[in-house]
Protein backbone atom coordinates (compact mmCIF):
# COMPACT_ATOMS: atom_id res chain seq x y z
CA UNK A 1 0.00 0.00 0.00
CA UNK A 2 0.96 3.63 -0.42
CA UNK A 3 -0.31 7.12 0.14
CA UNK A 4 0.24 8.91 -3.14
CA UNK A 5 -0.63 12.08 -5.00
CA UNK A 6 -0.19 11.45 -8.72
CA UNK A 7 -1.21 12.89 -12.08
CA UNK A 8 -0.87 11.35 -15.55
CA UNK A 9 -0.92 13.34 -18.79
CA UNK A 10 -0.82 12.60 -22.52
CA UNK A 11 1.32 15.14 -24.40
CA UNK A 12 0.67 15.43 -28.14
CA UNK A 13 2.79 13.26 -30.43
CA UNK A 14 4.44 16.35 -31.87
CA UNK A 15 5.38 17.73 -28.47
CA UNK A 16 9.12 18.33 -28.15
CA UNK A 17 8.92 18.19 -24.36
CA UNK A 18 5.92 17.06 -22.36
CA UNK A 19 5.23 15.76 -18.87
CA UNK A 20 3.57 12.34 -18.76
CA UNK A 21 3.50 11.66 -15.03
CA UNK A 22 4.23 13.49 -11.79
CA UNK A 23 3.69 12.66 -8.15
CA UNK A 24 4.92 11.83 -4.71
CA UNK A 25 4.37 8.76 -2.55
CA UNK A 26 4.73 7.59 1.03
CA UNK A 27 4.83 3.80 0.85
CA UNK A 28 4.05 1.16 3.44
CA UNK A 29 6.57 -1.52 4.40
CA UNK A 30 7.21 -3.91 1.51
CA UNK A 31 5.11 -1.95 -1.02
CA UNK A 32 5.93 -3.25 -4.51
CA UNK A 33 5.58 -1.70 -7.95
CA UNK A 34 6.10 -3.65 -11.14
CA UNK A 35 7.42 -5.35 -13.08
CA UNK A 36 6.46 -2.47 -15.37
CA UNK A 37 7.47 -1.10 -18.76
CA UNK A 38 6.84 2.52 -19.73
CA UNK A 39 7.02 4.43 -22.99
CA UNK A 40 8.58 7.56 -21.49
CA UNK A 41 11.54 8.69 -19.36
CA UNK A 42 11.00 8.55 -15.61
CA UNK A 43 13.11 9.84 -12.71
CA UNK A 44 12.45 9.05 -9.04
CA UNK A 45 14.11 10.89 -6.15
CA UNK A 46 13.99 9.43 -2.63
CA UNK A 47 13.10 11.90 0.12
CA UNK A 48 13.19 9.49 3.06
CA UNK A 49 13.55 5.81 3.87
CA UNK A 50 14.96 3.12 1.62
CA UNK A 51 14.07 0.40 -0.86
CA UNK A 52 15.31 -1.70 -3.76
CA UNK A 53 15.25 -0.81 -7.46
CA UNK A 54 15.73 -3.61 -10.00
CA UNK A 55 16.60 -3.21 -13.67
CA UNK A 56 18.47 -5.47 -16.13
CA UNK A 57 18.68 -8.17 -13.45
CA UNK A 58 20.58 -5.85 -11.08
CA UNK A 59 19.33 -4.90 -7.61
CA UNK A 60 20.21 -1.48 -6.20
CA UNK A 61 19.45 -0.89 -2.52
CA UNK A 62 18.78 2.85 -2.31
CA UNK A 63 18.04 5.44 0.38
CA UNK A 64 17.13 9.09 0.88
CA UNK A 65 19.30 11.45 -1.12
CA UNK A 66 19.49 9.01 -4.04
CA UNK A 67 17.36 8.49 -7.11
CA UNK A 68 16.89 6.21 -10.09
CA UNK A 69 16.34 6.76 -13.79
CA UNK A 70 14.17 4.61 -16.06
CA UNK A 71 14.50 4.73 -19.84
CA UNK A 72 11.54 3.95 -22.12
CA UNK A 73 10.76 0.30 -22.80
CA UNK A 74 12.89 -1.13 -19.95
CA UNK A 75 11.28 -3.46 -17.46
CA UNK A 76 11.80 -2.31 -13.87
CA UNK A 77 10.64 -3.29 -10.42
CA UNK A 78 10.97 -1.61 -7.04
CA UNK A 79 10.01 -2.44 -3.48
CA UNK A 80 9.98 -0.44 -0.24
CA UNK A 81 12.15 -1.56 2.65
CA UNK A 82 10.39 -3.52 5.42
CA UNK A 83 12.07 -1.49 8.18
CA UNK A 84 12.22 2.01 6.66
CA UNK A 85 9.83 2.20 3.66
CA UNK A 86 10.67 5.01 1.31
CA UNK A 87 8.97 8.23 0.32
CA UNK A 88 9.80 9.64 -3.10
CA UNK A 89 8.82 12.09 -5.82
CA UNK A 90 8.88 11.42 -9.54
CA UNK A 91 8.54 13.05 -12.94
CA UNK A 92 7.88 11.25 -16.23
CA UNK A 93 8.42 13.05 -19.54
CA UNK A 94 8.75 12.50 -23.27
CA UNK A 95 9.45 14.25 -26.58
CA UNK A 96 12.32 14.72 -29.02
CA UNK A 97 13.88 17.41 -26.85
CA UNK A 98 13.62 15.10 -23.83
CA UNK A 99 15.96 12.66 -25.61
CA UNK A 100 18.41 15.50 -26.29
CA UNK A 101 18.34 16.56 -22.64
CA UNK A 102 18.89 13.05 -21.32
CA UNK A 103 21.97 12.62 -23.51
CA UNK A 104 23.47 15.64 -21.75
CA UNK A 105 23.06 14.11 -18.29
CA UNK A 106 25.24 11.54 -16.56
CA UNK A 107 22.37 9.13 -15.94
CA UNK A 108 21.54 6.41 -18.46
CA UNK A 109 20.27 2.85 -18.69
CA UNK A 110 23.83 1.70 -17.85
CA UNK A 111 24.17 4.13 -14.90
CA UNK A 112 20.58 4.59 -13.65
CA UNK A 113 21.30 5.38 -9.99
CA UNK A 114 22.52 8.73 -8.70
CA UNK A 115 23.28 10.68 -5.53
CA UNK A 116 21.95 14.22 -5.17
CA UNK A 117 21.84 16.64 -2.23
CA UNK A 118 19.26 19.07 -3.69
CA UNK A 119 16.51 17.60 -1.50
CA UNK A 120 14.38 20.72 -1.05
CA UNK A 121 14.75 21.98 -4.61
CA UNK A 122 13.85 18.68 -6.29
CA UNK A 123 10.81 18.26 -4.04
CA UNK A 124 9.73 21.82 -4.80
CA UNK A 125 9.90 21.23 -8.58
CA UNK A 126 7.47 18.34 -8.26
CA UNK A 127 5.22 20.20 -5.81
CA UNK A 128 4.98 23.19 -8.15
CA UNK A 129 3.78 20.94 -10.99
CA UNK A 130 1.28 19.15 -8.71
CA UNK A 131 -0.13 22.45 -7.49
CA UNK A 132 -0.80 23.69 -11.04
CA UNK A 133 -2.48 20.89 -13.06
CA UNK A 134 -1.81 20.99 -16.80
CA UNK A 135 -5.16 22.40 -17.91
CA UNK A 136 -3.95 25.46 -19.82
CA UNK A 137 -1.05 26.64 -21.95
CA UNK A 138 0.29 28.76 -19.11
CA UNK A 139 0.18 25.76 -16.73
CA UNK A 140 1.99 23.57 -19.29
CA UNK A 141 4.71 26.19 -19.74
CA UNK A 142 5.10 26.55 -15.97
CA UNK A 143 5.27 22.75 -15.60
CA UNK A 144 7.94 22.46 -18.30
CA UNK A 145 9.96 25.20 -16.62
CA UNK A 146 9.90 23.17 -13.41
CA UNK A 147 10.81 20.02 -15.36
CA UNK A 148 13.84 21.83 -16.80
CA UNK A 149 14.74 23.07 -13.33
CA UNK A 150 14.42 19.49 -12.03
CA UNK A 151 16.74 18.19 -14.77
CA UNK A 152 19.24 20.99 -14.15
CA UNK A 153 19.49 19.81 -10.53
CA UNK A 154 19.81 16.18 -11.66
CA UNK A 155 22.73 17.31 -13.86
CA UNK A 156 24.55 18.09 -10.62
CA UNK A 157 24.29 14.45 -9.49
CA UNK A 158 27.02 11.88 -9.07
CA UNK A 159 26.17 8.51 -10.56
CA UNK A 160 26.86 5.06 -9.15
CA UNK A 161 29.13 3.51 -11.74
CA UNK A 162 29.15 -0.24 -12.31
CA UNK A 163 26.63 -2.82 -11.25
CA UNK A 164 26.64 -2.72 -7.49
CA UNK A 165 24.35 -2.14 -4.55
CA UNK A 166 24.88 0.19 -1.64
CA UNK A 167 26.06 -1.46 1.55
CA UNK A 168 23.70 -2.00 4.47
CA UNK A 169 25.00 -1.32 7.95
CA UNK A 170 23.39 -2.88 11.04
CA UNK A 171 24.28 0.08 13.26
CA UNK A 172 22.62 2.52 10.86
CA UNK A 173 19.57 0.26 10.53
CA UNK A 174 19.24 0.09 14.32
CA UNK A 175 19.64 3.85 14.63
CA UNK A 176 16.92 4.41 12.02
CA UNK A 177 14.63 1.97 13.84
CA UNK A 178 15.20 3.96 17.05
CA UNK A 179 14.29 7.15 15.15
CA UNK A 180 11.02 5.66 13.90
CA UNK A 181 10.08 4.84 17.51
CA UNK A 182 11.21 8.18 19.02
CA UNK A 183 10.69 10.65 16.19
CA UNK A 184 9.47 13.48 18.46
CA UNK A 185 12.56 13.47 20.70
CA UNK A 186 15.39 11.79 18.78
CA UNK A 187 18.68 13.62 18.30
CA UNK A 188 21.99 12.62 16.72
CA UNK A 189 23.41 12.07 20.22
CA UNK A 190 20.50 9.82 21.19
CA UNK A 191 20.87 7.73 18.03
CA UNK A 192 24.54 7.20 18.87
CA UNK A 193 23.74 6.18 22.45
CA UNK A 194 20.96 3.85 21.27
CA UNK A 195 23.46 1.81 19.24
CA UNK A 196 26.39 2.24 21.68
CA UNK A 197 28.62 4.13 19.27
CA UNK A 198 30.56 7.38 19.39
CA UNK A 199 28.56 10.12 17.65
CA UNK A 200 31.30 10.98 15.16
CA UNK A 201 31.73 7.32 14.21
CA UNK A 202 27.98 6.85 13.72
CA UNK A 203 27.99 9.99 11.57
CA UNK A 204 30.70 8.41 9.40
CA UNK A 205 28.63 5.22 9.03
CA UNK A 206 25.52 7.26 8.19
CA UNK A 207 27.36 9.16 5.47
CA UNK A 208 28.61 5.90 3.99
CA UNK A 209 25.21 4.22 4.08
CA UNK A 210 22.84 7.12 3.30
CA UNK A 211 25.02 10.01 2.10
CA UNK A 212 23.44 12.08 4.90
CA UNK A 213 24.51 12.95 8.43
CA UNK A 214 22.27 11.68 11.27
CA UNK A 215 21.00 15.23 11.75
CA UNK A 216 20.06 15.58 8.08
CA UNK A 217 18.37 12.19 8.11
CA UNK A 218 16.35 13.13 11.19
CA UNK A 219 15.19 16.41 9.59
CA UNK A 220 14.14 14.67 6.37
CA UNK A 221 12.34 11.92 8.27
CA UNK A 222 10.41 14.39 10.45
CA UNK A 223 9.18 16.65 7.67
CA UNK A 224 8.06 13.65 5.59
CA UNK A 225 6.18 12.16 8.56
CA UNK A 226 4.56 15.54 9.20
CA UNK A 227 3.32 15.71 5.62
CA UNK A 228 1.84 12.23 5.92
CA UNK A 229 0.01 13.19 9.15
CA UNK A 230 -1.40 16.30 7.48
CA UNK A 231 -2.80 14.07 4.73
CA UNK A 232 -4.11 11.20 6.83
CA UNK A 233 -4.90 12.34 10.39
CA UNK A 234 -7.30 14.78 12.11
CA UNK A 235 -4.50 16.10 14.35
CA UNK A 236 -4.09 19.85 14.62
CA UNK A 237 -1.06 21.63 13.18
CA UNK A 238 0.27 22.12 16.71
CA UNK A 239 -0.17 18.42 17.57
CA UNK A 240 1.58 17.32 14.38
CA UNK A 241 4.44 19.70 15.11
CA UNK A 242 4.88 18.19 18.58
CA UNK A 243 4.65 14.59 17.34
CA UNK A 244 7.32 15.25 14.72
CA UNK A 245 9.80 16.91 17.06
CA UNK A 246 9.07 20.60 16.46
CA UNK A 247 8.74 22.43 19.76
CA UNK A 248 7.03 25.39 18.15
CA UNK A 249 4.38 25.38 15.43
CA UNK A 250 5.97 28.47 13.88
CA UNK A 251 9.27 26.69 13.25
CA UNK A 252 7.40 23.70 11.83
CA UNK A 253 5.44 25.98 9.49
CA UNK A 254 8.63 27.71 8.33
CA UNK A 255 10.45 24.44 7.56
CA UNK A 256 7.39 22.89 5.90
CA UNK A 257 6.93 25.92 3.63
CA UNK A 258 10.63 25.87 2.78
CA UNK A 259 10.32 22.20 1.79
CA UNK A 260 6.92 22.06 0.08
CA UNK A 261 6.28 25.63 -1.02
CA UNK A 262 3.19 26.25 1.13
CA UNK A 263 2.15 26.30 4.78
CA UNK A 264 0.93 23.10 6.49
CA UNK A 265 -2.57 24.57 6.73
CA UNK A 266 -2.70 25.38 3.01
CA UNK A 267 -1.29 21.96 2.14
CA UNK A 268 -3.92 20.15 4.23
CA UNK A 269 -6.72 22.19 2.65
CA UNK A 270 -5.42 21.35 -0.84
CA UNK A 271 -5.33 17.62 -0.04
CA UNK A 272 -8.86 17.71 1.41
CA UNK A 273 -10.21 19.49 -1.67
CA UNK A 274 -8.52 16.99 -3.96
CA UNK A 275 -9.95 14.06 -1.98
CA UNK A 276 -13.46 15.53 -2.33
CA UNK A 277 -13.04 15.77 -6.11
CA UNK A 278 -11.99 12.12 -6.25
CA UNK A 279 -15.06 10.87 -4.35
Amino acid sequence: MEKAVAFDYSPSRNSQLGITSVGRSDTMAGHRFGPAVRSYYLIHYILAGSGTFRVNGINYHLHSGQGFFIEPNYQTYYIADELTPWSYVWIGFTGSYATTLIKQLKISEQTPVFNNNHYYELADCVNQIIQHPLVSTSAELLANSNLLRFLSLIADSTVMSGYRTTQRNSYVDRAILYLTQHVSTASADQLARAVNLDRSYLSTLFKQATDLTPGQYIRNFRITKARHLLESSPLSIEEIAQQCGYNHANSFTRIFKQTYGMTPRTYRKQVQEQNKREL
